[in-house]
């Protein structure tokens, strides 16, 4: 699989290397036969007395290092120089008929015919290259390599209760991550590298009236739950880790409760239980000190504090990506169910200045299923992933951050998942 998708690349930058490699060979070839040529085209006028002059021997070997230097780009995929070789060789489009006017006598030139040949030759085969390039960037990326931000790709499935917009990422034991409120299956919110590097399977779907799973596909908790079980046979998954994010705490209790046999653990992270909100939610803004006043109990400020320009240009970015829709509407009139229901392990993770999303949502959680384990993390608000001494993590084309408190998070999960 892997020789398949690197074939491509191999091929283009061995052609490359080749081509600059003879590139180089000629033109020390033409200074040894004709060194003319180059004090024409460095110094026209010049007429110096020695054969091969030592400004040219200079330039020649500044000219051998430079190539040598784009060519060990080239063997090693350096994505910026794949643009730089683009522009230079689509210029060709230029050089290629102000060559063909010189050989004609329509525009005079100093150089031998022979040498205007090889230029005009030159010209043609990067031209060639200019082509391929492009042919390679629009379906392979850089260097057939992919794109460095890729768009990630979601699908549609066709249940019998609506449509899911859902997207499958890894391979492994299966996850279904239901992301909270103002967030479709895009977001970059939560734990896909966590979930990832401990060789899950993600299965994340976009909530009825996010992204472009519509309200008709379940504008309850149950309903909604019912969807994904559908969901799950289209897949072929047999039973599924739920992990419910904020708003999306009903219908993974309720999945969980309707269907014990299908879901074998729950994590909740901040999740609401039954509709319960802090006041002024619905009222959001999109920039981060308005809204990361909803967010936490914390003085603004001091949480502001904690967050370098760094963490809170990454904030920003999903809290202004956030869009509710009509997927809110429907998460406020959310309940749980019966939590008696529930035959799941369930790990409850909630932050401890959380602002949105009290203590009391998991706690209620823990009272009423005897099997629910409570974890309280210090993070500074309802958004715990852009907590304090932020960092980020090696996945960076999914934009996943993470906070000192959520390294103890992620160690929780883990020996949840491990018992």
């Amino acid at each position: 699989m892997n020789l398949t998708q690197h074939a491509p690349a191999k091929l283009l930058e061995r052609a490359l290397v080749v081509f600059v490699g003879l590139l180089l060979v000629s033109l020390l070839i033409i200074f040894a036969i004709e060194p003319s040529i180059y004090t024409t085209t460095l110094w026209p006028g010049w007429a110096p007395t020695e054969r091969y002059p030592w400004p040219v021997l200079l330039f020649l070997g500044a000219l051998t290092i430079f190539l040598c230097i784009l060519m060990y780009g080239v063997l090693h995929h350096w994505r910026w120089l794949f643009w730089p070789i683009l522009v230079a060789f689509t210029g060709s489009l230029i050089q290629i008929p102000v060559e063909s006017l010189q050989l004609l006598g329509v525009v005079p030139h100093p150089y031998p015919a022979w040498y205007s040949l090889f230029r005009g030759g030159v010209g043609f085969i990067e031209l060639g290259f200019a082509f391929w390039m492009i042919q390679t960037y629009r379906h392979q990326g850089v260097w057939a390599m992919g794109r460095k931000k890729a768009e990630q790709v979601s699908h549609l499935a066709r249940t019998k209760q609506g449509l899911i917009e859902y997207r499958n990422v890894g391979q492994g034991s299966a996850v279904l991550v239901l992301n909270g409120g103002h967030t479709n299956c895009h977001s970059p919110l939560g734990h896909e590298t966590f979930f990832r590097e401990q060789g899950y399977q993600l299965i994340v779907p976009s909530r009825p009236g996010y992204g472009r799973t519509p309200s008709s596909t379940g504008k309850t908790a149950e309903a909604f739950a019912d969807a994904l079980v559908s969901l799950l046979d289209c897949l072929q998954l047999d039973q599924v880790i739920v992990v419910g994010i904020s708003a999306a705490g009903p219908t993974a209790l309720q999945l969980a409760g309707r269907y014990p046999e299908r879901v074998s653990k729950v994590i909740l992270q901040n999740a609401a239980i039954d509709g319960r909100y802090a006041s002024g939610m619905i009222r959001l803004g999109t920039y981060v000190q308005s809204m990361m006043g909803g967010l936490t109990c914390l003085p603004i400020d001091q949480v502001m504090a904690t967050m370098g320009p760094d963490r809170q240009q990454a904030a920003l970015a999903f809290l202004q990506a956030s869009r509710s829709g009509s997927g809110f509407l429907h998460d406020i009139h959310h309940h749980c169910g019966d939590l008696s229901r529930v035959t799941a392990p369930i790990l409850v993770i909630t932050s401890k200045y959380d602002g949105l999303v009290d203590s009391s949502h998991a706690t209620y959680v823990q009272s009423h299923v005897p099997q629910a384990q409570l974890f309280l993390s210090e993070a500074e608000s309802h958004l715990m992933w852009f907590s304090a001494q932020l960092f980020l993590s090696e996945a960076e084309s999914h934009l996943m951050w993470f906070s000192s408190h959520d390294q103890e998070i992620q160690a929780t999960m883990r020996a949840f998942l491990q018992a």
